[in-house]
């Protein structure tokens, strides 16, 4: 188990600037009013945006992956600012194409992972040439619930998600010795074989840990490329937040950072500029989000945002943060909208994105070079995705 000395030695004069946030302590939010910015509308055409998850290429391209309910499909669509929309399908194969993420390399190319219920398999796949080339990750019914996938310094890939068995696992993805080969004969009456895939991945367990549907991991990057996370913990009628460090040796130290009022379902892990872990995260028994921080004396959580029903946060090298979040009206989700916060050197101010009744039951935000917010999101009452872009 870590504890708060351990987390400042090992973790906090490792972590990079683009992980790290300004010191000062949340102060109340100060309502700011409509947010500046305009909506655009990404697919209304049935029931698309469920589990969209987005990244932003160096240009400030918005990527984006979402699941197409409707269609049946796991669909791709990138946003420029004078190109406009355009879309693509990765996978129309699968009935239901969940869990998605993504991240971007230059120049500007996608790498997805979800989990397809035609194959029971969490998948990376990825563009090549024009085509969307696939690899299977890890087998197994309900594999890569919260799944997130990262980039080390050297761009090999990563990924924290939850397996079907119970665990909250790490994989990581290594060339393949025999890509490029000749696909071995058809055995008889079969047809061709594929073609060795060019990359292999491997994985390990990170903690004895149960997700739930919509669960979202919270993982950041080291600069030497270890990674650290904060999930959930889901048992019978509670659960907890936990936190994970990956070591100097590659194994992984776990603590408990929460066990009140059901936290973690959401939660974002970030860095302060001493070094300082903290997280904000959803406490879903009282539908709020809280903020914790590591203190010498273990975890200690406060209560930020009240009547919130889930979250995405997104930090830049600057210390600027975006927290994206629904702002619920009852206890009926399709009756909330969707509202972010933005801190700065005064503080934090709340805005209003979007007001339409179920708007932000899927959430996903980003930062431009800039500092601008970028948020994408699922409004349930109108079965649509939509993504706003913040002057």
């Amino acid at each position: 188990m870590l504890r708060g000395q351990t987390w400042r030695a090992v973790a906090g004069a490792a972590f990079g600037l683009t992980l790290l946030a300004g010191c000062s302590e949340p102060a109340p939010l100060r309502d700011a009013g409509k947010a500046p910015g305009r909506v655009l509308t990404v697919d209304n055409s049935g029931d698309a945006g469920q589990y969209v998850a987005m990244d932003l290429d160096v240009e400030d391209g918005v990527h984006l992956v979402f699941y197409d309910k409707a269609k049946e499909r796991l669909q791709y669509v990138r946003h420029a600012a004078k190109a406009g929309f355009a879309a693509d399908t990765v996978d129309d194969a699968c009935k239901s194409c969940v869990y998605g993420t993504i991240r971007v390399t230059s120049p500007a190319e996608p790498h997805i992972l979800y989990y397809s219920d035609a194959t029971q398999t969490l998948t990376y796949a990825y563009r090549k040439e024009g085509r969307w080339l696939r690899e299977p990750v890890e087998w197994g019914k309900g594999t890569g619930m919260g799944a997130r996938l990262m980039l080390d310094d050297q761009q090999q890939l990563h990924a924290i998600y939850y397996s079907g068995d119970g665990y909250l696992k790490h994989a990581w993805r290594v060339p393949n010795p025999d890509a490029g080969k000749p696909a071995p004969p058809p055995k008889p009456g079969a047809g061709p074989a594929p073609a060795p895939p060019e990359g292999l991945w491997g994985n390990e367990r990170v903690d004895k840990a149960n997700g739930s549907e919509k669960v979202q991991i919270g993982v950041v990057r080291q600069p030497n490329g270890r990674l650290a996370a904060s999930y959930l913990h889901w048992s019978g009628m509670s659960s907890e937040l936990r936190v994970a460090i990956q070591g100097a040796d590659g194994t992984w130290s776990t603590e408990v950072a929460a066990h009140e009022n059901n936290p973690g379902k959401s939660s974002a892990l970030y860095f302060v500029q001493d070094g300082t872990p903290r997280v904000i995260f959803r406490e879903a028994l009282k539908d709020r989000l809280a903020r914790g921080e590591l203190t010498a004396e273990g975890w200690k959580g406060t209560t930020f945002v009240p009547d919130a029903y889930n979250m995405a946060l997104a930090v830049d090298s600057n210390g600027r943060l975006v927290l994206a979040y629904m702002r619920m009206d009852g206890q009926d989700v399709r009756k909330g909208h969707l509202r972010m916060a933005m801190k700065a050197e005064q503080g934090w101010a709340d805005y209003l994105v979007d007001e339409t009744a179920g708007a932000g039951s899927y959430v996903a935000a980003g930062l431009t070079a800039a500092g601008q917010p970028v948020v994408a999101y699922y409004t349930e009452t109108t079965k649509s995705l939509k993504l706003f872009l913040g002057k």
